[in-house]
């Protein structure tokens, strides 16, 4: 098991914490045969996966809503459209935009073009973020895929063994 456990550590998309420590808890393994065993764990491991790829498509689903948001905030700025200053640039430090990037007021075209910079550059570093995040996303999917595959293919290899078994001693 040192083999697992070292290939836990380097993977980033392994269980970490409890969930490798009982991805690969073997109190209750008694009576299991190896391939058994082995099945069990690629079963855990990709429950595990499954559950990192939904927590996964939570953070996606948020950072949608904030490209959308961060969207029409730019379209509104662009086309010059009545804005509740105050309020939208309250929104947008919540973004995480710094306060010192956005102008007291958008009066002036100079003020909207500041604002306007200041809200593509968070639009851009969102956009990236959810590219990356998609990528992850498949990655976490991919992995859960293949465990299950494993599983399923080690189950079918152990049922196929025993029937060739019993057809030799018959």
């Amino acid at each position: 098991m040192a083999i697992e456990t070292v290939q836990i550590h380097t993977n980033p998309y392994a269980p970490q914490g409890a969930d490798a420590v009982s991805l690969y808890n073997t109190d209750l393994a008694e009576g299991l045969t190896f391939g058994q065993l082995m099945a069990a764990v690629c079963i855990r491991a990709g429950a595990v996966l499954e559950a990192q790829s939904v927590a996964k498509m939570n953070v996606i689903g948020s950072n949608n809503s904030d490209i959308n948001r961060l969207s029409e905030i730019l379209q509104a700025l662009a086309e010059g459209t009545a804005l509740d200053w105050g309020a939208v640039r309250n929104e947008l430090i919540g973004f995480g935009i710094d306060d010192s990037g956005l102008p007291a007021a958008v009066d002036s075209y100079d003020e909207r073009m500041q604002a306007m910079t200041a809200v593509k550059n968070a639009l851009d570093l969102r956009t990236q973020s959810a590219q990356e995040d998609m990528i992850d996303l498949q990655t976490l999917i991919n992995r859960r895929d293949v465990a299950f595959t494993t599983s399923t293919n080690m189950l079918r290899a152990l049922g196929q063994s025993g029937t060739n078994m019993a057809g030799r001693l018959l």
